[in-house]
């Protein structure tokens, strides 16, 4: 049997009802929503599922879990950006027309290409006899549902970063916005990469311009967008912003969208004489949140970023932004162990 790297895998849908790992998974739907009635702001946005579905689209319209998201078997391969991730659990929901069984199916989530697998609780066959058994359970996790789903109403299985989960809703706070009634505000994602952030930011109301130099990172960032109904509120933007100056890099941007810009953020991405520029670029009434590596990561066992453009030296940016507003400027550690910042900062 298969064995995610917390516990092994359940095949008995009865008896992983009964066990802690449903409990904890029904939680964190009942969280998600009480934050749809508005209790929690910061979780406003893209909601999370529980499960993952891999039949076919058809099949996901006919019968489906509520609490699912559906990425086709055939689909994985190119689509590892929307999963979760690797310490998040989730339940896969296999497909019983496809000529691989359930643990065939399963041992696709056996590792990725660093051996790092995926935290995968349980797993069952979709079959008719696997919904009813959830339609006659009555457990609000198991909810049965059908149709088309709007794309709107698509939920994730991946993550934004922490970080900006943890500091964009407090900045919006500080700003006078309301998560989801921005008025077509407009914030900047340097280094954007596959727009989990993006997607994220548009889905709380926000005008997203997704900037990088990866035209695949963008092309992901934009089908991310179209999958979760969002494409109007993102504009990716093909930048090498090493090789442009910032005021070029903000003529980009008013090329491309005219409104204010608010708020710039970047997540694990550093061009340190864009950070400097930023403070006397940006209006008035305006934010910047920068989350990346700090010196200390070399010291690590991941022993990288190394190079002094890589990464941030203690108070570089209290300095570039001293006389702002801060909101936040601290270092906190990833799972790995490496230092990042926390920082986040206001111009009056």
């Amino acid at each position: 049997m298969f064995a995610s790297p917390s516990m092994p895998v359940e095949f008995d849908l009865q008896r992983w009802l009964a066990s802690s790992g449903a409990s904890d998974l029904e939680e964190s739907v009942a969280s998600s929503s009480k934050s749809d009635a508005g209790s929690n702001v910061s979780d406003v946005g893209v909601r999370r599922a529980v499960f993952l579905d891999v039949r076919s689209e058809k099949a996901f319209e006919e019968r489906r879990l509520e609490h699912s998201a559906n990425v086709p078997l055939g689909s994985l391969d190119r689509n590892g950006h929307v999963l979760p991730p690797r310490s998040t659990p989730f339940v896969l929901i296999a497909d019983p027309e496809s000529c691989d069984d359930v643990c065939a199916q399963l041992e696709r989530f056996s590792g990725d290409f660093k051996g790092v697998s995926w935290n995968v609780t349980a797993a069952f066959a979709g079959d008719d006899s696997f919904f009813d058994a959830c339609a006659e359970s009555g457990k609000t996790l198991l909810k049965v549902s059908s149709g088309r789903v709007d794309a709107r109403d698509r939920l994730r299985l991946w993550d934004p970063s922490p970080e900006l989960y943890r500091w964009l809703p407090q900045v919006e706070r500080a700003l006078g916005a309301v998560a989801g009634e921005t008025s077509g505000a407009t914030c900047v994602d340097l280094g954007s990469g596959a727009g989990r952030d993006a997607v994220w930011a548009a889905s709380r109301g926000w005008h997203v311009i997704a900037i990088d130099n990866d035209a695949k990172g963008l092309d992901r960032c934009a089908a991310l967008a179209e999958r979760h109904g969002v494409s109007s509120m993102v504009t990716t933007l093909k930048l090498d912003l090493t090789k442009t100056s910032s005021d070029d890099v903000f003529s980009a941007i008013s090329a491309v969208h005219s409104g204010k810009v608010s708020v710039v953020y970047a997540v694990r991405y550093l061009h340190k004489p864009l950070v400097r520029d930023l403070s006397h670029l940006m209006p008035p009434k305006s934010a910047v949140l920068w989350f990346h590596f700090m010196r200390g990561c070399e010291n690590t066992s991941v022993g990288r970023p190394t190079k002094d453009r890589d990464l941030l030296e203690s108070s570089e940016l209290r300095d570039a932004f001293d006389s702002w507003t801060l909101l936040v400027d601290n270092v906190v550690q990833l799972p790995d162990g490496r230092p990042v910042s926390e920082f986040a900062a206001l111009k009056e």
